[in-house]
């Protein structure tokens, strides 16, 4: 199994956040604040307070991990409660912008607070991200007054706290860097033989015997755990029969979820045979894990059994066995084994 070597990615992409925390640190000069008009301010809806830190789940939002940029959802909602009246902040998001924290306030959508202390830094295959000295803006400082009455009143540039978030990608994006392995196996390629079956590598992907290497290409993007997502490779495998039928399989994706590696598929020649058949599912792959390491951001799998789909027993029966069941679904095709590189 090859491993790609690592290089910074040419051009980001923003990745769908998947799961963290996101923590609002009040500054000890708003909660005395808060104390003399006897205002509180209280957790809800899945948020939760652990000392002068409401702590918010992560819900979901798109991040480019590699340079901390983006938009973190939150659920839980922080409540304002006054004697008589409250203002709820529900639909938390954090921006990486100098106005960090939005929130719907009172009916509608407001600018929360600025901030000119903003910072982020990788962790693993996710970020943590940090925005200090948090001022209100005046929108909600009028929201606030206008609901609550305080005595003394919120203003503009009033000091919130500090916000925090660590969050990890639901997916991420697969570079295009490192190669595949697709070893046919041995009993698949002697019935090959006996069809007078040729297979062969189309550029850029190589082989060695019966393994193929098949180069990871851009487009692809896998959870960390390898849950879902999809890895594509480029290249084509071709079988064929001289004098007969000719299979191409191009750029194959291989699908985590569904665990089905598919490919686009062409039947030559015409009009003996359907031609194009656009992308479909040629193996499917046995249940299997993956190795991811956090630190270099790769995620692994080492030979995967791939089996035939019935779909493709077909393809080959018709092409190469004149109609005859000869291949059957189910049948072993080979292993796979990768070492994908997130961003």
């Amino acid at each position: 199994m090859f491993l790609a070597t690592l290089a910074p990615a040419a051009h980001a992409t923003y990745d769908p956040v998947g799961s963290g925390t996101t923590k609002l640190t009040l500054d000890r000069g708003f909660v005395s604040f808060l104390k003399k008009d006897k205002i509180k301010l209280l957790p809800a809806a899945g948020a939760s307070k652990k000392g002068p830190s409401f702590v918010l789940p992560v819900m979901g939002g798109n991040l480019d991990t590699t340079i901390g940029k983006g938009e973190i959802d939150q659920g839980g909602t922080l409540v304002f409660q006054g004697a008589r009246k409250k203002v709820p902040w529900k639909k938390i998001v954090l921006r990486t912008k100098s106005t960090p924290l939005i929130a719907k306030v009172g009916g509608s959508q407001l600018k929360i607070a600025t901030s000119h202390r903003l910072s982020s830094a990788r962790e693993g295959f996710g970020t943590s991200f940090s925005a200090k000295q948090l001022k209100l803006t005046a929108k909600v400082a009028t929201r606030l007054n206008k609901k609550l009455r305080p005595k003394i009143l919120f203003f503009q540039g009033q000091l919130l706290g500090t916000v925090s978030a660590k969050v990890q990608p639901r997916l991420t994006t697969i570079l295009a860097q490192g190669k595949a392995t697709l070893a046919f196996d041995e009993a698949f390629v002697t019935k090959m033989d006996k069809h007078f079956v040729s297979i062969n590598p189309i550029f850029p992907a190589e082989h060695q015997k019966s393994i193929f290497s098949l180069p990871i290409i851009g487009g692809g993007s896998l959870a960390p755990d390898g849950s879902e997502g999809e890895l594509r490779t480029g290249g084509e495998i071709e079988f064929l029969q001289l004098g007969a039928g000719q299979v191409f399989w191009r750029e194959q994706w291989l699908e985590m979820a569904e665990r089905l590696d598919g490919a686009e598929v062409d039947v030559e020649p015409t009009p003996a045979f359907p031609g194009k058949l656009g992308r479909l599912g040629v193996l499917q792959a046995a249940p299997f894990g993956v190795a991811s390491n956090p630190s270099l951001r790769t995620i692994s799998a080492s030979n995967v059994q791939l089996t035939l789909t019935a779909q493709t027993a077909q393809t080959f029966n018709e092409a190469f066995a004149e109609g005859k069941e000869d291949f059957k679904a189910g049948e072993v095709a080979g292993a796979l084994s990768f070492t994908a590189q997130g961003q």
